[in-house]
């Protein structure tokens, strides 16, 4: 059984999702200790217990310890079996994270998949679905993924109930070195129960510096706007909030965006720490540049090396990093 220590490096639910994907792709039993040991709210929380639990589901192995609160799990996998999944997260919690932690499994299942999630679509601390459809999965395409996803209904925090829908083809994977550019910027703004003057403000900012590609989105999901803006591999999302002005939002969004297209780099800082496990379980090389080197980028790494014995290599570059295997 492999140990991993749940407080390391960034210690949240990165670490959780990235261990059980592991786990149940080697068919290597794990126990995680220290679960989140250094948050405010230390151990499960819903987000990971729906994730935990959906992997069980898929692979239809034993998970001790499992519940809110728990600072260890242990996990015993079984076989992957494709076919249709719904989960629940019952909260706000993030679709995408949830997806993000099934996905490397179900692309080694025997066939294919469908799984609904219903929670959160664009919240705090996590991809909004914008950036997962229109930068993450480009991204793990050229690794070889088929998968194909839609917004059945947006779920914003605190409500949720947002829904997604995912179609999952089994893939082998093959390593990738080539990172085409977008040079068009591309931005989704989403609104719900406010006025169109708050998204209309927020598209000012971006037209008066020369992006044009911008759509509206209304949602009816409540008191809610999000942003997301992106460019070939590189994105930003930005939420509206009580007392934050439109123009702030955007330009949030898009001041980040600007940061992290420096030259050379070839994903953004997030992208990077989310490709890791493709880049693990690929057949062949892979090679990209990221725009800053972070610490959920150093904490897949410490989690994909107990499992996996592939060199991989992390070097400072000038900006950013360069990640190779």
């Amino acid at each position: 059984m492999i140990e991993i220590d749940g407080s390391f490096g960034e210690g949240g639910g990165q670490i959780i999702r990235t261990s059980l994907a592991l786990s149940a792709i080697t068919k290597i039993p794990v126990h995680i200790s220290n679960i989140r040991a250094g948050r405010p709210n230390p151990g499960l929380a819903a987000q990971h217990l729906a994730s935990a639990r959906a992997v069980r589901s898929i692979c239809r192995g034993v998970i001790s310890e499992c519940e809110i609160g728990s600072t260890s799990l242990s996990y015993t996998p079984g076989e992957i079996y494709g076919g249709k999944y719904e989960f629940d997260i019952g909260t706000a919690g993030s679709c995408v994270l949830l997806a993000q932690a099934i996905l490397p499994i179900l692309l080694f299942a025997q066939k294919p998949s469908t799984v609904r999630i219903n929670g959160g679509t664009h919240v705090m601390k996590s991809p909004s679905y914008d950036y997962f459809e229109g930068v993450f999965l480009p991204a793990i395409s050229l690794f070889g993924a088929r998968v194909k996803s839609e917004i059945m209904r947006a779920g914003y925090y605190p409500r949720g109930g947002g829904e997604i829908l995912l179609s999952v083809e089994p893939s082998l994977l093959a390593g990738n070195s080539a990172w085409p550019k977008d040079v068009e910027t591309h931005v989704i703004i989403r609104v719900s129960g406010l006025p169109l003057s708050v998204a209309v403000r927020e598209k000012k900012i971006f037209v008066e510096n020369g992006i044009n590609r911008v759509r509206i989105v209304h949602d009816e999901c409540g008191i809610a706007n999000s942003l997301t803006a992106w460019s070939g591999f590189f994105g930003a999302c930005s939420l509206g909030e009580k007392g934050k002005r439109s123009e702030q939002v955007s330009q949030e969004a898009l001041d980040f965006l600007r940061g992290q297209t420096v030259a050379g780099s070839e994903v953004d800082s997030h992208l990077a720490d989310q490709l890791l496990i493709y880049a693990a379980l690929a057949s062949g090389p892979t090679r990209f540049r990221a725009s800053t080197k972070t610490a959920h980028t150093e904490t897949n790494l410490y989690v994909i090396s107990k499992f996996i014995e592939k060199k991989f290599e992390l070097r400072d570059a000038n900006p950013g990093c360069e990640i190779s295997v």
